[in-house]
């Protein structure tokens, strides 16, 4: 395991070392370059071994494509779900904070301004998950 991680890890600073994009909209150089060259890395990693098991890879992308239909159901359950735990998270952090600092003495109360602080980053990430999950763009 320790022998797969190392790999990818050395995969991951190549792909940031040479931040060659692949794409005609993404500036070379920029982190989104680097990750994107990781990307075709992994898949073309993928499509050797596809291909050194006697796969073809049109037949691979028709099934692909064939299967489209539930893989599209599964990743979007997935994101909803991931989402959806993301947003308990941040509301839960936000009921905590306010809870800590109405609960414990004046005495342990640390500031109030690492506490507004606090419930306003949670409160935006929430307010974005939010967004995803009652108002989707689909």
């Amino acid at each position: 395991m320790r022998g797969i991680l190392a790999f990818f890890g050395a995969l991951w600073r190549s792909a940031m070392f040479w931040r060659i994009s692949p794409l005609e909209g993404v500036r070379t150089g920029s982190s989104l370059a680097g990750c994107l060259m990781f990307m075709v890395m992994i898949f073309t990693i993928v499509a050797v071994v596809l291909v050194a098991l006697g796969f073809d890879l049109g037949e691979v992308d028709l099934w692909l494509e064939a299967q489209g239909g539930w893989l599209d159901f599964v990743g979007r359950i997935a994101f909803r779900i991931g989402i959806w735990l993301v947003f308990l998270f941040s509301v839960l952090c936000c009921v905590v904070i306010v809870w800590a600092r109405f609960a414990e003495a004046k005495a342990d109360r640390g500031s109030i301004w690492g506490s507004i602080g606090g419930f306003v980053l949670f409160a935006i990430v929430a307010w974005f998950c939010s967004a995803s999950l009652f108002a989707p763009l689909y």
